[in-house]
């Protein structure tokens, strides 16, 4: 007689083991990719993400497209199925754009294993079209190399490249020179070290121009920056990013750099023969060291200053400190250099702050064209070539041929 109590439970235990067998169903999951691209990116790119999955092409290059969420910021968020790995990389729409390592290497695919729902922090370190020029050398003219230099207060070493102006081992070895110093030296003369691929052709601009009597024959102090940019170009910290170290770089500046390079070279060193000039952060430690140390500088070139540092932070320093006599200032922005600034903290306004700036100046008693000399420079970004093709105008400005 057939034990039915047993059949049963076999046929429940068989049940069950293919039950624990069977696969469970893959659920999707949504990634968000929140993408830092590099500075000099266009502040008009679309940025886009190709992949190994049907939905992006695959592999296409321009097909989708993330959001712009901020400065130098994008997301976007894909449905992936969880166990899945998801191979990618980003482009700004081409491979001959697509993202480059930190020495505009190749770099693999990157890779990530979906196991659930989460955001993926990326930084594109480079583009591909931001290599080109890095490939040869692009320097006019006659320049002198110091490497290691020392920063003592800041504790660091950094490059010091000084350009001389034509004739200057010509004729008369008595002839001296005024000085224009530059922060992020390393992109003022050399597409080749310069952090874009783009330089500011500031040899070849001054060698021309010089020849041509638009400006009096200057020496150019490149000072390149270090890992401690933020820190060493701004007088005031950022809630967020730190920062409040010009101080010590202005006592580097004029305390260390300026009395070996007037002790070097056949300079003016006086105030009246003495100038400094930087783009973003750049600009604004321009200001301020002619501001702070008014003996030592009277010429300043501002471009594309970062306003949105610490909350507009500049701007209560103008309204606040008295104006240096006898002070040249340009002062200059792009129009379309963003809703943010790239140096600072996203301020949105950023055309208003630069007419605020002018505005608090004039006041002050700076007169247009004579002391001041204003710029909005429509449809310009936030770049090297936007720099490099304001420079001209800025130099017969502050340097004007006699």
């Amino acid at each position: 007689m057939t034990d039915r109590p047993s059949k049963l439970l076999l046929l429940i235990a068989l049940a069950a083991a293919l039950l624990v067998a069977a696969p469970a169903p893959a659920r999707d999951a949504m990634v968000t990719f929140k993408v830092n691209v590099p500075e000099g990116t266009p502040t008009d790119a679309k940025v886009y993400i190709a992949g190994d999955i049907d939905a992006l092409g695959p592999w296409d290059p321009g097909k989708v497209a993330l959001g712009k969420i901020g400065d130098q910021l994008y997301a976007i968020t894909l449905v992936l199925p969880v166990g899945s790995t998801f191979n990618y990389k980003f482009t700004r729409g081409t491979w001959e754009t697509v993202e480059k390592g930190e020495g505009f290497e190749e770099i693999p695919d990157r890779s990530h294993e979906v196991t659930g729902d989460e955001t993926v922090p990326v930084t594109v370190e480079n583009w591909r079209d931001f290599s080109l020029g890095r490939e040869r050398h692009t320097v006019v003219g006659v320049f002198e190399l110091h490497l290691d230099f020392p920063a003592t207060k800041l504790g660091n070493n950094r490059t010091i490249v000084v350009w001389l102006p034509p004739g200057y081992d010509d004729g008369d070895s008595e002839t001296r020179y005024p000085v224009l110093y530059m922060h992020d030296g390393q992109n003022i003369f050399d597409a080749y070290s310069s952090y874009i691929g783009v330089e500011w052709n500031v040899d070849e601009s001054l060698t021309r121009m010089i020849e041509s009597g638009q400006v009096r024959p200057l020496i150019v102090v490149g000072i390149y920056n270090t890992s401690e940019r933020v820190f060493e170009y701004t007088d005031v910290p950022d809630r967020d990013r730190g920062g409040g170290g010009a101080s010590l770089y202005a006592d580097f500046l004029v305390n260390e750099l300026k009395p070996f390079i007037d002790s070097q070279y056949r300079t003016l060193p006086d105030r009246a023969n003495t100038g400094v000039m930087g783009s973003s952060l750049g600009a604004n430690v321009s200001i301020y060291l002619a501001w702070n140390r008014p003996d030592v500088f009277s010429k300043v070139g501002a471009m594309s200053t970062a306003y949105g540092w610490a909350g507009g932070h500049l701007i209560l320093y103008l309204e606040e400190e008295e104006l240096p006599s006898g002070t040249k200032l340009w002062l200059d922005l792009g129009t379309a250099e963003g809703s943010g600034d790239r140096d600072g903290d996203g301020v949105p306004d950023l055309l208003a702050m630069h007419r605020q700036a002018r505005d608090v100046l004039m006041e002050k008693g700076m007169e247009l064209k004579r002391d001041l000399r204003y710029v909005e420079d429509v449809g310009a970004v936030h770049n090297e070539r936007a720099w490099a093709s304001r420079l001209p105008r800025a130099l017969e400005f502050l340097f004007p041929a006699r």
